[in-house]
């Protein structure tokens, strides 16, 4: 009888890593978490929160000033890699010494020359180890564990796994390597692990501060290419009239108002979809905007504007949505009065300067202002004239 030999099915996984830059900061942040992050046109969880695709990593940042940087994005400013090439058995565990300065994280590399088991009838199956690696800082009295972790499956050639952590104590440290499973019995069973070499690395630590990140990391086995991504987020956090308040649940983004506004805006930004404060926001903004000093702005007809934008009207299909709502990406640099004109365009409005201040001005409905009549006209009666309507011009702005 002839015997079997399984399939190799350990092998070298490659990850892509991709840094976006989704908006100036501060943001609102992603409108659902991971069920608004596409790839290749599918969210990454579905509607139940089950993931649609394995072995990835999402990290965000809002943009703030003082952000973290991203920890797995950090590049290695610096790293020198040690050889160690030492066969570690279960009674010996294997020790080395990290001194350098400024070390941030250390990357250990196991080493398996041959795992596989050949059994009493010659068939050639998998193997399983399991391996420890612990630390010990400078003034602790024992070892912590770091990382544990099980290699199982069968390879015919050399198998190298990496294992990065952080270093969090006082250096010097002691890193130890140990074998937990049983040394192998005889030569039917293949399992030797050796600690192939260390790498003390030193980051460069990025904040990107006033930058909205997403740093993705993905399995290589889940595409073909670098896929496409797009991002559902809240967007740029702006100002609000102390008695505004934004709708998290029905109408999401919109603003609504109690009692009267005293002039003063909130402490604390946030995210809407008013088209009103959305330009407000755009035109006092010294980082992205048009830096125009907020004294140069009626800021009372912003508000007028956004209370007429936040009104509900029907939306068509037996609901309701507010009269106007903003929800647009500027990602092109255009000339300032250009920008303003298609930003008050939204609620259907214009801009105009006069008397040292930026005015705005909307097409709504309105009472009269003044009314004219015989009790104030002199002697009571008007006089009409006029051309022949042939003779007559209409000049429309659509």
């Amino acid at each position: 009888m002839g015997y079997t030999q399984a399939d190799d099915s350990l092998q070298s996984v490659q990850f892509a890593t991709l840094l976006d830059l989704l908006s100036e900061g501060e943001i609102g942040g992603l409108d659902d978490g991971l069920k608004s992050v596409y790839l290749d046109g599918t969210a990454i969880q579905d509607s139940s929160g089950n993931d649609n695709f394995s072995g990835y990593t999402v990290t965000t940042r809002t943009g703030t000033n003082n952000q973290g940087c991203i920890h797995d994005l950090e590049d290695e400013g610096s790293s020198s890699e040690v050889t160690v090439n030492t066969q570690v058995v279960k009674a010996t565990p294997v020790v080395r010494t990290i001194s350098t300065a400024n070390t941030d994280r250390v990357r250990v590399t196991i080493k398996v020359p041959l795992l596989r088991k050949v059994e009493d009838d010659g068939d050639i199956t998998g193997n399983t180890v399991q391996i420890r690696i612990a630390a010990k800082y400078s003034g602790d009295a024992d070892y912590t564990t770091v990382k544990t972790d099980t290699i199982d499956g069968k390879s015919s050639n050399l198998y190298l796994r990496d294992y990065v952590f952080d270093l969090t104590g006082t250096l010097p440290v002691d890193i130890r390597v140990s074998r937990i499973s049983d040394d192998d019995p005889d030569t039917n069973h293949n399992s030797q692990t050796w600690w192939q070499s260390y790498t003390a690395i030193i980051d460069e630590k990025l904040k990107y501060p006033n930058s909205a990140l997403a740093y993705l990391r993905l399995d290589s086995r889940q595409f073909n290419n670098i896929p496409k991504r797009k991002y559902l987020i809240r967007g740029i956090k702006v100002k609000l009239p102390s008695n505004a308040t934004v709708d998290t649940t029905t109408h999401i983004g919109r603003v609504t108002y109690s009692g009267v506004w005293n002039g003063t805006f909130a402490t604390d930004t946030v995210w809407c979809n008013d088209p009103a404060w959305c330009l407000y926001d755009l035109l006092i903004a010294t980082r992205y905007g048009c830096s125009i000093p907020e004294s140069s702005l009626d800021k009372w007809d912003f508000y007028s504007i956004s209370q007429y934008c936040n009104e509900l009207v029907s939306n068509g299909k037996g609901g309701q949505e507010p009269r106007f709502t903003c929800n647009i990406l500027i990602n092109q640099r255009k000339d300032v009065y250009t920008v303003i004109k298609e930003m008050a365009s939204i609620f259907r409005g214009m801009s105009y300067y006069g008397v040292g201040n930026v005015m705005m001005l909307q097409d709504k409905p309105q009472d009269s202002q003044y009314l004219l009549g015989p009790s104030n006209v002199i002697d009571g009666l008007f006089e009409y004239s006029g051309v022949s309507q042939k003779a007559r011009h209409t000049s429309v702005k659509v």
